[in-house]
């Protein structure tokens, strides 16, 4: 009798929390800012990548105009998203859910500045190795 009662104890406690595991499983807010921490990463890794090997660089509040290996590479903003584009043709989406950004320029380098749909703020300084002039497209 007392093995009863203590294992319908034990079950109960179990499923007691389960609704509190369920809930921490489903919960895609945590799961989302980190999606949105990762794809912020990525961006500002292949950001840097190609503004540190630009042979000419223009900046503009809405736009970045970059030359590399004799390609025209321009980062803009498109509805919600910021997409890159090689010689003003393709469409690679790099951020989405964006309510701004905005690009800056800084001694040696360009800062880049971002809002999520959700108000979370992004930035990013990106020096360059080698002085470069504007793009003339």
């Amino acid at each position: 009798m007392l093995e009863m009662l203590l294992s319908l104890v034990v079950f109960l406690l179990i499923t007691s929390m389960l609704p509190l595991g369920f809930r921490i499983i489903l919960d895609d807010s945590v799961t989302e800012k980190g999606i949105r921490r990762m794809e912020w990463e990525v961006f500002s890794s292949q950001a840097r990548k190609e503004i540190r090997t630009a042979e000419q660089l223009t900046v503009q509040p809405d736009k970045l105009l970059l030359k590399v290996n004799g390609q025209f590479i321009l980062y803009e903003k498109y509805g919600s998203s910021m997409r890159r584009r090689v010689d003003y043709q393709g469409h690679e989406i790099l951020m989405q859910n964006l309510s701004s950004f905005t690009f800056e320029k800084i001694a040696d380098g360009v800062m880049i500045n971002a809002v999520a749909l959700d108000g979370t703020h992004y930035s990013v300084k990106v020096h360059q190795f080698i002085q470069t002039g504007g793009v003339q497209p």
